[in-house]
């Protein structure tokens, strides 16, 4: 009879715990009266002390930071669903003269670290008054997470037969109408992904933010947890309930959709 753990199951095991031990001691210290955390900050609280999330939510006012989060997710899914899909079906699909030239440069530009883009970008948009805007912010997300998306978008493409194609040229139909009605509903799995995977990193995104929204009404809720963080003392209880709010949405649209991301990752994968 075989039991339930098996020697191959001890390095995923390690792992989760190795993975999980952090989002723990974050839910426990959010959740624990300040002089007990002073006393054992690794200790599970003695008591669930919930004001600690209300007094992080009104001091952050997290209610506007979560409405500026929502209008750059769904702006910036909006504009690379359209713009990935496009340039995934032409590098795909479409045979013109220096496709390979794009793929190594969208290569080129996944291989650079995101940190060199910052001072550049950073003079650009103060010449174009993009600096503290939401629309600013968005351009950078959208931009940032397009050749990935390209990416995973293309190697689905692939696997798309093309006398499907091919036959709907011959009854008239032009590329836009052979995008959406052939190429998005046999995509719907990858489209799903690359909307998820781009909400949650514009959701998660700090580095950008934290450098191009200045003011206070227009942070998102990843960067609203510098409240609480001073020169010379932090409240870190503050900070673990602000880290919790700003996690659970993301834990709640993963556990609610993880078969259609998992299913959309694999299938893209195995059709490249």
């Amino acid at each position: 009879m075989r039991t339930w753990l098996q020697w191959r199951h001890i390095p995923l095991l390690f792992m989760s715990i190795v993975a999980l031990s952090p989002l723990v001691l974050l839910f426990s210290n959010s959740l624990k009266p300040r002089d007990q955390f002073r006393a054992d900050p690794f200790g599970l609280p003695n008591e669930l002390v919930f004001q600690n999330i209300i007094d992080a939510w009104v001091r952050a006012d997290y209610g506007r930071a979560f409405i500026n989060s929502a209008i750059v997710g769904v702006f910036t899914i909006t504009i690379i669903v359209i713009s990935a899909s496009l340039a995934a079906y032409a590098l795909a699909k479409v045979n013109f003269r220096g496709s390979n030239i794009v793929m190594a440069l969208l290569l080129f530009i996944m291989s650079v670290p995101l940190g060199l883009f910052l001072v550049p970008l950073f003079f650009i948009w103060q010449r174009l008054e993009l600096m503290d805007t939401l629309h600013g912010i968005i351009l950078i997300y959208s931009a940032i997470f397009l050749p990935f998306n390209i990416f995973f978008l293309r190697s689905y493409f692939v696997g798309i037969p093309n006398e499907l194609l091919d036959s709907a040229r011959v009854d008239g139909c032009n590329e836009f109408r052979i995008i959406w009605s052939i190429i998005f509903p046999l995509a719907r799995p990858a489209l799903l992904t690359v909307t998820l995977l781009a909400g949650l990193w514009s959701w998660n995104e700090f580095f950008f933010a934290n450098a191009f929204l200045q003011s206070q009404e227009i942070k998102t809720v990843a960067t609203r947890y510098i409240l609480f963080t001073g020169r010379f003392s932090s409240d870190w209880t503050m900070i673990s309930a602000a880290g919790m709010i700003t996690i659970v949405p993301v834990i709640i649209a993963y556990i609610f959709l993880q078969r259609r991301f998992i299913e959309g990752i694999t299938e893209g994968s195995l059709k490249g």
